[in-house]
């Protein structure tokens, strides 16, 4: 097992397509917005706050150090809203690697983020590299076995 800082590095093959997208009934994928900037900050702070992650306090600065960043692509950026809140978000950066996928705590076990996985997935396939990876809480099981569901495996 691939360990670093109490996180596992889990890999999978783009060899194989992801499984559909399928968001649910009231969802929508939307294009990435500096005017959900701190709904989306938000939304990573609650999902990093036990323990999983970290990120900039002040979601201006998140921001900007997010589109400066050289591995920053806004068309690998994946943003789910109900209505006007923002309530999953996926970032996967140019070198095949998924940064942040969050799904806001009352929208999971719905779909969102099996959707924002394929997404990440598929964008990665047309771009052509052999694999797509991702870092997770080795105390993270439920992320775990969604991952090894969609082929994710540690070395």
């Amino acid at each position: 097992m691939s360990k670093t800082d109490g996180f596992l590095l889990m890999r999978r093959s783009l060899a194989e397509p992801a499984p559909p997208v399928v968001l649910p009934v009231g969802t929508q994928l939307v294009p990435l917005a500096a005017a959900d900037a701190g709904h989306i900050h938000s939304l990573l702070q609650f999902s990093y706050a036990p323990g999983y992650g970290s990120l900039r306090h002040d979601a201006r600065d998140w921001w900007e150090a997010l589109i400066a960043d050289s591995e920053f692509d806004r068309n690998l950026a994946f943003v789910v809203k109900a209505g006007d809140r923002v309530v999953g978000f996926c970032l996967v950066w140019r070198s095949s690697f998924i940064k942040d996928i969050a799904v806001d705590g009352s929208f999971r076990r719905r779909g969102i983020g099996s959707a924002l996985l394929s997404l990440a997935i598929e964008a990665m396939r047309k771009r052509g590299p052999e694999e797509i990876a991702l870092k997770v809480d080795m105390y993270n099981a439920n992320a775990q076995r969604l991952y090894a569901e969609f082929g994710f495996a540690t070395d």
